[in-house]
């Protein structure tokens, strides 16, 4: 069973998000766990990034800064100046998309990087800082836009404090009990694990999107299909980019330009079936989920080149 779920992890995942649109009260109800969730989540990811990966990004740091600020100021520019001559100013997909892409990355960057054959390390290290600047990035972007977004600062310290120090504590102590040896044994149990619990995180990430897709069906797959398509185009240009670096750096860079942490924005636009922004933010986080599934053939075979 365990071999079968790694297998099959990233069908898997898409499915939990596909099973939260399609049984709304059991997303309702899973929602209050969605931060423990995470927190496991991320311990977990951090179990499988070796101690000494970490150091040297540390040490190493140029990458993780140029990789921050690609991610925090140049994709949301890029995505303003390709498609603001593009889209009427006043146009949902064009707001939607700029906020989108000033958006953090995913805190559990760490854990699509271990599913794609990226870095994990410096997606853990870029993660936590694009986390940080998010209570004065996401409300200046949001007001160039002209979108009223609720953003709570203190809320957003607090989550990511918990998320942070939390599963650095816990992957320290299991660390500490269990030591470093065993927990390389038991690297696909902890996988296993790990696509267990993504898959159980998708099902409240999709809280309120069942209703939204029943009230808007139509219009609903052409948001998720302009949602997919920036979440892919973002990753081929952020790989471009930074192809000068090495192999994996320009894959987790990729990666990380288009995964962004669409809870944290929708918990800032409100009901996502009350605007057309919200909704295609909704979309963006189903493909999310469902991006993965997509894109893994084209990480192996760059892997491949390496």
């Amino acid at each position: 069973m365990s071999a079968l779920i790694r297998r099959h992890g990233m069908a898997l995942i898409a499915a939990g998000a596909l099973l939260g649109i399609a049984v709304p009260p059991l997303a309702a109800t899973m929602r209050p766990w969605l931060l423990w969730i995470s927190l496991a989540v991320m311990t977990l990811a951090l179990l499988r990034v070796e101690p000494a990966a970490l150091v040297g990004v540390l040490r190493r740091p140029r990458l993780a800064l140029l990789v921050l600020a690609w991610v925090t100021l140049g994709v949301p520019a890029l995505v303003y100046a390709l498609l603001a001559p593009l889209l009427a100013g006043g146009s949902a997909f064009l707001a939607a998309a700029v906020l989108i892409a000033a958006t953090p990355s995913v805190m559990s960057a760490a854990v699509f990087a271990i599913l794609l054959g990226a870095d994990a390390a410096l997606l853990t290290v870029v993660a936590i800082p694009s986390n940080a600047l998010a209570p004065v990035l996401l409300p200046a972007v949001a007001a160039f836009m002209g979108v009223s977004a609720q953003v709570d600062p203190w809320g957003m310290a607090l989550r990511l404090a918990v998320l942070v120090f939390g599963s650095f504590a816990l992957a320290g102590l299991a660390i500490r009990l269990a030591g470093r040896p065993a927990l390389r044994s038991a690297a696909p149990v902890l996988d296993t694990w790990i696509v267990v619990l993504v898959t159980a995180s998708a099902i409240p990430c999709m809280d309120g999107v069942g209703e939204a897709l029943a009230a808007r069906p139509l219009g609903f797959l052409l948001m998720l299909g302009f949602a997919l398509g920036l979440n892919l185009a973002l990753q081929a240009i952020g790989f471009v980019v930074f192809l000068p670096a090495p192999r994996e750096g320009a894959l987790s860079a990729g990666l990380v330009s288009g995964t962004r942490n669409m809870v944290l924005l929708l918990a800032a636009l409100g009901d996502p079936g009350e605007s057309d922004i919200g909704l295609i933010v909704a979309a963006a986080q189903l493909a999310l989920f469902v991006m993965p599934v997509l894109v893994a053939p084209a990480y192996r075979r760059l892997r491949r080149r390496t």
